[in-house]
């Protein structure tokens, strides 16, 4: 059976100040080194979480900006397109304005120098007939 003592007793109070002693030596800084370490990482997990909500604005910003340059790219390349399309269709009509003229200049040259030909081919005409009808009968009509 158990005997209660002064052993006991002794044996119980060196417990509690083992205890006491192990409460400020040992667990009372590893309880302060395990919060520290905790606050450590909770105060780095706010950090990346604010780091990600600036990554995404920053995000967000640049696709917006990408987004409108291609809109101003676009609206820019349409415009120069059509500008394109309409000096293009100002130089056909301009070229076929002077063709049309060219050929108008080339068509009058053609009717005067047939008109000039014919009057000569006349003249050599009643000129050579004139002749052969004076070859035939031998004298001037």
């Amino acid at each position: 059976m158990i005997d209660i003592n002064i052993t006991l007793l002794w044996q119980l109070a060196n417990f509690i100040v083992l205890l006491i002693a192990l409460n400020f030596i040992l667990f009372k800084p590893i309880r302060r080194v395990m919060l520290e370490r905790e606050q450590g990482i909770s105060s780095a997990l706010g950090d990346v979480k604010a780091a990600q909500e600036r990554m995404q604005a920053i995000l967000e910003q640049y696709n917006a900006s990408l987004a409108e340059a291609k809109q101003k790219a676009a609206t820019t390349y349409n415009t120069v397109y059509q500008q394109g399309l309409d000096a293009q269709r100002d130089l056909i009509s301009a070229e076929r304005a002077k063709a049309a003229e060219l050929l108008d200049k080339a068509r009058k040259e053609l009717a005067a120098a047939s008109a000039t030909a014919r009057a000569d081919l006349r003249k050599d005409a009643e000129r050579l007939s004139r002749e052969i009808t004076s070859k035939l009968l031998g004298r001037a009509v």
